[in-house]
């Protein structure tokens, strides 16, 4: 699904049925719909206009990825950290990190692909 940031609650809602279509529970589903949120916004508000969500399930998780065209050198420590208690922002990768299984940040000359995963249960394994 290629989006903007008028398109925020489109990609919401397909996290979520597609979450669901692979078997996750509802509390698993409002996590992946936060996290990859938090990433979409991130994507189309710091990296570009335009962002790309994939997703599919492998290997016993589901996978988001979130693709855009910005450019920057994350730490190697992005997103390990809570932000400060007074923070406006900068909270979009921390929260990433705290639900979801995996995040992995890839980034290079085509942009910044930022990868979610969160673990299928042990019924649909």
């Amino acid at each position: 699904m290629d989006f903007t940031v008028d398109h925020l609650t489109g990609v919401r809602r397909l996290v979520a049925a597609h979450a669901r279509n692979c078997g996750l529970d509802e509390d698993a589903v409002g996590d992946l719909v936060i996290a990859v949120n938090e990433i979409a916004s991130n994507g189309v508000r710091h990296g570009s206009p335009l962002a790309r969500l994939r997703m599919w399930a492998t290997d016993g998780r589901v996978v988001a990825e979130i693709h855009d065209d910005g450019k920057w050198t994350p730490s190697i420590t992005a997103g390990s950290t809570p932000p400060a208690a007074d923070a406006e922002g900068g909270m979009g990768l921390w929260v990433a990190r705290q639900v979801c299984s995996a995040m992995y940040i890839t980034t290079g000359a085509q942009g910044t692909v930022v990868r979610l995963e969160m673990p299928l249960p042990a019924r649909y394994l």
